[in-house]
């Protein structure tokens, strides 16, 4: 299938994906309070906490060696590196039971919820994982259905749930831990149908998987640090509290719509600059890199055209004081989608370790901006916070870039 066609198609699942992301959200606001929003935040962000952990950082090496592997040896790989989550599992599941006590607390919720955690974590690395072997594999209609099918079924529960039975925030939740159960068991079923399951596991090839996957823990843990941690930073020096969390975590969710369209773009973006780079590409940057940002600015500027709007039409009386919040952070997307454009480079070329550096500054630069403007300038702080973070990662990523592939070029 040719690349533009697969992008028009990568592109409407998560177009269609934004729709339906968008419409929980505007659902939520007319049934939801402020405070029940700055639960059901600073619930997930601890869920995004836990997945890097979860998944052992293995998708990423799982899809460059999809290209590097013959056909015949990959299943063996992916099924060695399955047995890195499922311990993973094990050990935050007893992790959780054993703190469920404070973490209830912190997370203000009851004890149930931090023990379905880790298993829910686990679901969604499932599905990330089949949505990548689609991605991979070229076909983009099964991809869509993974993306598109978990948000119809997350809906589809957060209606029965928060609208039906008036279960408020605990509604919300729940329906965030079934819908990717329920796609996940399809996942696995196909996991056997492409022979990607085996019998035995190669302990040893899991050991290096997991040495060449760490750097990936950190870097998906850079992106609950700088997207995510802002929330418990909020919710303890902001005035308002968790309310402000919820103007907050709605002013995040509608930035995430770029986020939506950046990931849409990898899907399509990633698989073919790998492929330019393992025939031998040696020019400088690609030209698919500089209409990647191109989309990127152009998706920004359309967004900032469409706040006003979205909010005088679709969101709740009660949370219109959200609007500054979505426009600052949608100027940080923009900036975390050139670094991925770049990092692209990086991953391909295995330089795991600059990787990790550049998680390590993103998490060090958003802890320290959140430590110091937080307490002065409340959720405000915490927005510019990621603009800058994610500035200073993509200048880093553009500099590394040049140093190792341009300069061997």
């Amino acid at each position: 299938m040719r690349l533009r066609k697969q992008v028009y198609i990568y592109f409407l699942s998560y177009f269609i994906n934004a729709g339906l992301s968008f419409s929980i959200l505007s659902l939520l606001t007319h049934y939801l309070s402020t405070y029940d929003y700055g639960v059901i935040n600073l619930y997930s962000s601890f869920l995004m906490l836990l997945m890097p952990f979860i998944s052992g950082g293995i998708i990423y090496p799982l899809s460059v060696e999809y290209f590097k592997r013959p056909k015949e040896t990959y299943g063996t790989y992916f099924n060695s590196a399955q047995a890195i989550p499922l311990i993973s599992l094990a050990l935050f599941t007893a992790l959780c039971i054993a703190l469920q006590h404070p973490l209830s607390q912190f997370l203000k919720v009851s004890p149930i919820w931090v023990w379905i955690m880790p298993v829910t974590a686990w679901w969604i690395m499932i599905n990330e994982t089949a949505m990548m072997i689609t991605r991979n594999k070229n076909r983009p209609f099964q991809f869509a259905f993974f993306s598109v099918g978990k948000n119809l079924a997350e809906i589809a529960l957060t209606i029965g749930l928060v609208i039906g039975l008036h279960w408020a925030w605990q509604g919300r939740l729940l329906s965030a831990a079934l819908a990717p159960a329920i796609v996940g068991i399809i996942s696995i079923y196909l996991f056997y149908r492409w022979l990607l399951v085996v019998k035995k596991i190669d302990w040893s090839n899991t050991r290096r998987i997991f040495l060449l996957s760490f750097p990936f823990v950190f870097e998906r843990l850079a992106v609950f640090v700088m997207g995510y941690s802002d929330k418990y930073f909020i919710d303890r020096y902001d005035l308002n509290g968790t309310k402000e969390v919820g103007l907050y975590g709605l002013g995040s969710q509608l930035a995430t719509i770029i986020f939506l369209v950046v990931i849409s773009m990898n899907s399509a973006y990633q698989p073919y600059l790998f492929k330019k780079l393992a025939e031998g590409f040696k020019g400088k940057i690609h030209k698919t890199t500089v209409w990647y940002i191109a989309a990127c600015a152009v998706t920004v500027a359309g967004m900032f055209m469409a706040i006003p709007l979205l909010f005088r039409f679709f969101i709740g009386n009660d949370f219109q004081d959200a609007k500054p919040y979505a426009y600052i952070l949608c100027s940080g997307y923009f900036m975390w989608g050139i670094y991925n454009a770049f990092q692209a480079y990086l991953i391909y070329l295995e330089k795991n370790r600059q990787i990790l550096l550049i998680s390590l500054l993103g998490m060090t630069a958003s802890l320290s901006l959140n430590i110091f403007l937080v307490p002065r300038y409340g959720a405000q702080g915490a927005a510019f916070a990621s603009v800058i973070t994610y500035s200073a990662m993509a200048i880093a990523c553009y500099l590394l870039v040049r140093k190792y592939f341009i300069a061997k070029a």
